[in-house]
């Protein structure tokens, strides 16, 4: 069963108050890449106020499988891989952009096995998003399911905590995706669970396919735009084997220091250089309403022939 406190945490979630369009300070676009204006995911105008603008998704160039957009938070120095976002001390409007505004118009979310964020609080893994405003927008203009499509990749087919989490019991379909060896272990664990689907994309459980996951989300649940949430090793198999169409960073005004904290954009063979990828936009905050005020919110996509 889902426990008391991730009840509780997932009816604050869906007060309305939390997402009152005062609360998030307005971002501004500093850099907007012309070549690139016609690739918008059309949005209400509560995101087009917030975001000065449609959100701006770049299609992949290979049409069998799905686009995928990577989001992620990271410090000035660079690190971007924190047990959770806001501990790169992003902000409302951070937390906003991450959790909201790019989750509305996506067909599917997905993380790895860890169904958990942060240290001490450890809060439950969210992939879909809760502002009424955009749920109404996403179900009736766009005409969207509810909730995206959940998508969680674990080789080991291992899950902490089994499937009693939020993200499985209260937030629609959703897809597990594993290796042949990992598939033993969800077999039972999802046994009379509709809701829940197995793929398997690899005999191992330390090499999966990227891009065949990504085939089969488009072929078989007609999942056009998929937003990964940035995760060390999920992130880096996708980046590594060429699949990311889109680069959300975030960079937060403060520095880490903390060299264990991994960089994506480091001298490891396989990950990209920012001499790789092409600016899409940059965007800032137009004022400062606190935390995160002077965050630079970024999008790349890479450099094409």
């Amino acid at each position: 069963m889902v426990s008391k406190e991730d009840l509780n945490f997932l009816d604050r979630e869906n007060d309305p108050r939390k997402y009152e369009a005062k609360r998030f300070a307005k971002l501004k676009t500093l850099y907007q890449n012309p070549n690139y204006k016609n690739s918008i995911i059309k949005s209400p105008d509560k995101v087009r106020n917030f975001y000065d603008g449609n959100v701006v998704w770049v299609d992949s160039p290979e049409k069998d499988r799905a686009s995928v957009g990577i989001i992620y938070v990271q410090t000035l120095d660079g690190r971007a891989a924190f047990p959770a976002p806001w501990e790169a001390k992003g902000g409302l409007a951070d937390w906003y952009h991450f959790r909201e505004a790019l989750r509305f118009g996506v067909d599917a979310v997905g993380a790895a096995r860890n169904m958990r964020r942060g240290n001490n609080d450890e809060r439950p893994l969210l992939l879909s998003f809760y502002d009424p405003e955009l749920i109404e927008y996403r179900t009736r203009e766009i005409g969207k399911a509810r909730h995206p499509l959940g998508v969680i990749i674990t080789g080991s087919g291992s899950i902490d905590n089994g499937i009693d989490h939020l993200a499985f019991k209260y937030e629609g379909k959703s897809v597990i995706f594993t290796s042949k060896s990992g598939l033993k272990n969800l077999e039972n664990l999802i046994k009379g669970n509709p809701s829940i689907s197995v793929e398997v994309i690899g005999t191992e459980s330390r090499n999966l396919d990227m891009k065949e996951m990504l085939r089969i989300l488009k072929s078989k649940y007609n999942v056009e735009r998929f937003l990964a949430l940035g995760g060390p090793g999920f992130s880096t198999d996708l980046i590594k084997q060429n699949c990311v169409d889109n680069y959300f960073i975030n960079i937060a005004p403060t520095l880490s220091g903390n060299t264990r904290i991994k960089s994506f954009f480091s001298d490891e063979e396989g990950l990209p250089n920012l001499a790789d990828l092409e600016v899409v936009s940059f965007k800032m905050q137009k004022e400062n309403k606190g935390e995160g005020g002077f965050t630079l919110y970024t999008h790349y996509i890479p450099k094409r022939d």
